[in-house]
């Protein structure tokens, strides 16, 4: 049951979702370290590969590759916006932060509704 490609697509994605916020809270609190370079974290090119190559969601390959989806973790090296060297920008960071906690919520949702329903399935088998 918990082999099911989604619920794994969706701890990855939550995951996923947790280093990014981790990797932005961070990039906040470097704010004024001079020579400071933004890190951000991609995982969900990473899922979508994975479901776009895949026809059907219960295929052992795609759980495989899903299981094997780890988020990939950049530091933009190329940018300055200041003279010391710091590119964070913070009214970008608090969009971004925004925007990735309504995503993972997003995800505990998903996660919780699709639980749900096995927990159904479950129940109505026993009657």
């Amino acid at each position: 049951m918990l082999e099911d490609p989604v619920i794994l697509a969706l701890e990855k994605a939550m995951s996923g979702s947790a280093l990014r916020h981790k990797a932005i809270l961070n990039n906040i609190s470097n704010i004024n370290t001079p020579g400071y370079k933004r890190v951000d974290v991609d995982f969900k090119s990473k899922l979508t590969e994975v479901f776009n190559n895949n026809a059907t969601s219960d295929d052992l390959n795609c759980i495989n590759k899903i299981k094997s989806v780890q988020p990939d973790v950049r530091t933009e090296e190329n940018t300055s916006l200041r003279t010391d060297g710091n590119n964070v920008d913070i009214d970008k960071e608090m969009s971004v932060l925004a925007k990735n906690s309504m995503e993972y919520e997003y995800y505990v949702s998903l996660l919780a509704k699709k639980l749900s329903i096995l927990k159904t399935v479950v129940n109505e088998g026993r009657r």
